[in-house]
């Protein structure tokens, strides 16, 4: 049993003598951040081609058992309707090629599609999925509400999904939209973070889960606790769940991370935790 607990980054200015020293290059936090979580979201590959020397750099950075979500690139995802397709086959086949040699320390790839991929997209972010050739396991994430109905789009969209063995991920939002933005990190993560229901079905083997916390850390409980039991269930079934833990300003994300783990060792018999994150700057210099 075992739950693969990352963030949306490996380095954040909050970290420095939590994580990682402030002596230590940028370049190397990745090593010391895999050290105490086992995956992490790769975002930049969402926005540029990272270079297949850099993306190399960072498998040998850490142990055979850390995993990488990269997140596909935009112009596959986000400009999927107004590109040609031939074009979007292009980019997302180029994609998989400069992910294969980093295949042993694969988590689930994601596919994020935005909220104008209503159901009319459904066929063609499918015949993305049908073109999946790597051994490692898919994820999409849809933020249209169309696959929110709990009716004929959303049954079609899962059943899909399982067919495919593709994963969907999970958005949970709820955290941020609890309150009104009554500090800067709220206001902007009400703007930038998707506001959809949370359905936690699971499609495949290895379900993907992003949390987005509350600043106000006790109130998390909540979603906390219901994550707890979900997770538990998850992994009694034998399924392998990735949880990607963001907070309105991802300061407090490791905390959440940890707590939730926390929490799921309290319900699940024989779960072993796997978060040790070092002694807060509060408490004691971890350096």
């Amino acid at each position: 049993m075992k739950i693969y607990y990352g963030m949306a980054q490996w380095q954040h200015p909050a970290w420095v003598n939590w994580l990682y020293p402030a002596s230590l290059p940028s370049a190397e936090r990745i090593a010391l951040y895999s050290q105490v979580f086992s995956t992490v979201e790769v975002g930049s590959t969402f926005y540029t081609k990272v270079d297949d020397a850099q993306l190399m750099r960072w498998y040998e950075s850490v142990s055979d058992e850390f995993k990488f979500s990269f997140k596909a690139p935009q112009t596959v995802t986000h400009r999927l309707i107004e590109r040609p397709w031939d074009d979007v086959q292009q980019d997302w086949l180029a994609f998989m090629l400069s992910l294969q040699p980093l295949q042993n320390k694969l988590g689930p790839t994601m596919l994020q599609f935005p909220a104008v991929c209503d159901s009319r997209a459904l066929e063609v972010i499918l015949a993305l999925c049908d073109m999946w050739t790597l051994s490692t396991p898919l994820s999409v994430e849809v933020r249209n509400l169309d696959y929110f109905d709990k009716a004929q789009t959303e049954t079609a969209f899962l059943s899909s999904l399982a067919e495919r063995n593709v994963n969907r991920v999970i958005m949970d939002s709820r955290p941020v939209f609890s309150t009104e933005a009554y500090c800067e990190s709220l206001v902007d993560a009400q703007k930038k973070k998707p506001r959809v229901p949370c359905h936690p079905v699971a499609t495949a083997n290895h379900p993907v889960i992003r949390f987005i916390g509350h600043p106000d850390l006790p109130r998390n409980d909540l979603w906390l606790d219901q994550w707890a039991t979900k997770l538990s269930q998850w992994l009694s079934d034998g399924l392998t769940p990735s949880v990607f833990v963001h907070s309105s300003d991802n300061i407090a994300a490791p905390t959440l991370a940890a707590q939730l783990d926390e929490k799921v060792s309290a319900l699940l018999p024989g779960y072993q935790r796997v978060l040790d994150l070092p002694p807060s700057q509060e408490q004691t210099s971890l350096w």
